[in-house]
C-alpha cells in the first residue's frame, strides 16, 4: 500500500486541499510502520448540530492489517490538533502491532495475566514500547444465564442493570451477540459473520 491509497472522506465539513495534504504529510512520515496495511479510511468530521461545542470536529483512521486492525478516533476543537493526535495515537498502535508480529502471525503464543494485587497498575505498565507488556484481566465473570433474547429485550436487560454493554444469545439468530451503547447515542449490535468450515 502507498500513500496514493490512503481515502480520505469528509463528512459535514468543506473538503480542502490543505486539510488533505495535512492528513496525508503526517501519516506519511509513519509509512514504514503501515507498508503491510490492505487499506486505509481517514474520516473528517464535523458535526454541524454542534458548531462551537468543544468537541465539534472529530478524526476516524482505520487501518486494515493482515491479522487485525488498528482504529484510532480523536474528537476536538481544532482539526488540525486532532490530525495530529490521532496520527501519533496510529503511530504508538502500528509500532505495538509490529512488535507483536509474531504473535498475531501465531508463531508466539498469547499471554494474558489473571488480575494480581500485586501487578503494577495499568498506568504504570504503558510505555512507548510494548514488547515486554502483558495484558492483564481484572474481572473474570461467568455467565449464568444465556436463554435467547429479543433485540429488544436485551436492550431493555442492558439498560435495567445499567451496563454499557451485554453479551447475550440472538432468539431471532441463534448466535452469540454483543450489544453496546454508542458514545454518540444509539446502539451496536456484533454478531460473528456466517462461516462455512
Amino acid at each position: 500500500m502507498t500513500i496514493k491509497d490512503i481515502q480520505i472522506t469528509f463528512v459535514g465539513i468543506e473538503p480542502t486541499e490543505a486539510l488533505k495534504k495535512y492528513v496525508l504529510e503526517k501519516i506519511g512520515k509513519y509509512e514504514h510502520l503501515w507498508k503491510e496495511a490492505t487499506g486505509m479510511d481517514v474520516f473528517l468530521k464535523e458535526y454541524i448540530n454542534s458548531r462551537g461545542v468543544k468537541n465539534d470536529f472529530r478524526v476516524d483512521i482505520t487501518v486494515k492489517l493482515p491479522n487485525s486492525g488498528v482504529r484510532v478516533e480523536v474528537e476536538g476543537e481544532n482539526m488540525y490538533a486532532n490530525i495530529d493526535e490521532a496520527s501519533d495515537t496510529l503511530a504508538r498502535r502500528l509500532k505495538r502491532y509490529t512488535e507483536r508480529k509474531t504473535y498475531w502471525e501465531g508463531v508466539t503464543p498469547w499471554k494474558v495475566l489473571e488480575a494480581d494485587a500485586h501487578l503494577r497498575s495499568i498506568e504504570d505498565d504503558i510505555e512507548d514500547t510494548y514488547e515486554d507488556y502483558v495484558p492483564t484481566i481484572a474481572v473474570r465473570k461467568k455467565i449464568e444465564d444465556m436463554s435467547p433474547l429479543e433485540e429488544g429485550e436485551a436492550i431493555e436487560r442492558m439498560e435495567l442493570l445499567g451496563y454499557d454493554q451485554l453479551l447475550f444469545r440472538n432468539k431471532n439468530t441463534g448466535k452469540i451477540s454483543m450489544l453496546y451503547k454508542r458514545v454518540h447515542g444509539g446502539y451496536g449490535l456484533v454478531e460473528p459473520a456466517d462461516v462455512e468450515i
